[in-house]
C-alpha cells in the first residue's frame, strides 16, 4: 500500500461539532474522519455530497498539539422548514459554542498511489478553499511525498487506534455517510494523551517515517464491526 501524510494546523481555532449536540455546540477533540474526506473533497473539487473517497482511502489521526478547549456564548440562527421547503425565517437562540484553540494534527492516508498522487497535488494547489471543521476555520497544509508503507505488528502506536486503554479519552467519531442524511460512526477509539502509546499486546499498524500508525479504512472497519456484533 501506498502512504501519505498531511500535517494540519489551525492557527486561529476550530470546532468539530458533534452532530448530536443541541443545547450546547460540542466539539469532538479531533477532526472526523468525515471531516478529513471533506478537506480533501474541497481540495480536489468534488460535487458536496459526492462520497467518492469513502471506500478508497484508508485513515490515521495523531494530535500534535491538542490545542486549547474553549468555550463562547453564541446567537446560532435556525432554518424553518415547512413541508420540505426551506424558507427565510431565522429564528435564533443563543448558546454556548465549544472550540479548539490553534490545535495541529498529522493525517495518514492510505491507498492507491494514483489517488494518492491527485490529492496531494490537490493540496499543493486547492479547487476551492480549505478549511478543517467550520467554514471559516482557517487551516495550513503541508503534505509530504507519496512513500510505501509497511504494515507489521507493533507494541507502541502513535495515533489513536480501536478499544478501550487506561489513560485514554474514549470517542466514537463520524466515519462516513450511508446516504446524505444517515451518519455511520467508527468503533470505540482511544486517544491516548501523548505518542507512543505502549500497548500490553501488539496490533497491526501501518510505518510511516519509523512511526506504527494505525489505519481505519473498509477493511478494518468491517472487521471491528463484525467483532462488535459477535462480542
Amino acid at each position: 500500500m501506498q502512504g501519505l501524510a498531511l500535517d494540519l494546523e489551525c492557527p486561529y481555532f476550530t470546532c468539530f461539532r458533534r452532530p448530536t449536540s443541541t443545547s450546547l455546540i460540542l466539539t469532538y477533540p479531533v477532526p472526523p474522519y468525515t471531516t478529513i474526506r471533506g478537506l480533501l473533497a474541497n481540495a480536489l473539487g468534488l460535487a458536496r455530497n459526492d462520497f467518492a473517497l469513502q471506500d478508497k482511502l484508508s485513515i490515521g489521526i495523531r494530535p500534535l498539539h491538542w490545542g486549547q478547549a474553549n468555550r463562547e456564548l453564541a446567537k446560532i440562527l435556525k432554518l424553518k422548514e415547512f413541508d420540505k421547503i426551506r424558507i427565510g425565517s431565522f429564528p435564533s437562540s443563543p448558546m454556548f459554542r465549544y472550540f479548539l484553540v490553534s490545535p495541529a494534527y498529522t493525517i495518514y492516508l492510505g491507498g492507491d498511489e494514483q489517488l494518492l498522487e491527485e490529492i496531494r497535488n490537490a493540496l499543493r494547489n486547492p479547487t476551492r478553499p480549505l478549511y478543517l471543521g467550520q467554514s471559516d476555520d482557517v487551516v495550513d497544509v503541508k503534505v509530504s511525498s507519496v512513500t510505501e508503507i509497511e504494515k507489521r505488528l507493533s507494541n507502541e502506536v502513535h495515533s489513536i487506534f480501536p478499544g478501550i486503554r487506561g489513560n485514554c479519552e474514549i470517542v466514537k467519531l463520524p466515519y462516513k455517510f450511508e446516504d446524505e442524511e444517515t451518519l455511520i460512526y467508527s468503533p470505540v477509539l482511544s486517544l491516548p494523551p501523548n505518542f507512543p502509546y505502549t500497548l500490553g499486546e501488539e496490533i497491526e499498524a501501518y510505518i510511516f517515517d519509523s512511526k506504527a500508525i494505525w489505519l481505519l479504512g473498509e477493511e478494518e472497519f468491517n472487521a471491528l464491526s463484525e467483532e462488535g456484533r459477535s462480542g
